[in-house]
């Protein structure tokens, strides 16, 4: 179930990479565009949606992990090993912040009435929250683990 859910959560990955990448690009076409389509909001819903994926399969993944166990077992080794303490002490907060700022954008942008603040806040959060996103991803890791 460990190994099924950890290639789940690394192939989820790149979908938010992609609807990342299109989020931003509808974002900044919409800045000259000066529209705010329901096709926006929808980019930010899916971004918003996967991003909810991921934070459930990593909550799982957290519960079930034999690493996790272990470093909770002796946290003070755990904490001397830098990609241990990566994935219990670095990951988790930075993907559970960039979720909490995707989420405000999301709100934010439709308290918005103005299209041209709509994109503006869709970049400042959405963007803020892709940063957050890249800076959490273990990059050390495989790319693609398929079981």
């Amino acid at each position: 179930m460990y190994e099924f859910l950890l290639s789940f959560h690394n192939i989820t990955r790149w979908l938010v990479l992609l609807a990342a990448v299109y989020l931003v690009y509808r974002s900044l076409v919409g800045l000259s565009r000066r529209s705010y389509e329901p096709s926006d909001r929808q980019a930010g819903l899916i971004y918003t949606g996967l991003m909810d994926v991921q934070l459930l399969l990593g909550v799982l993944l957290m519960i079930l992990s034999p690493v996790v166990q272990s470093a909770l077992a002796n946290p003070g080794a755990a904490m001397q090993n830098s990609q241990i303490r990566f994935f219990i002490a670095e990951h988790w907060v930075l993907m559970l912040a960039a979720v909490v700022l995707a989420h405000v954008g999301s709100v934010r942008i439709k308290k918005a009435t103005d299209a041209l603040l709509k994109h503006r806040q869709a970049l400042v959060w959405y963007g803020s929250s892709i940063v957050l996103l890249l800076l959490a991803i273990p990059w050390w890791r495989p790319l693609l683990r398929l079981g």
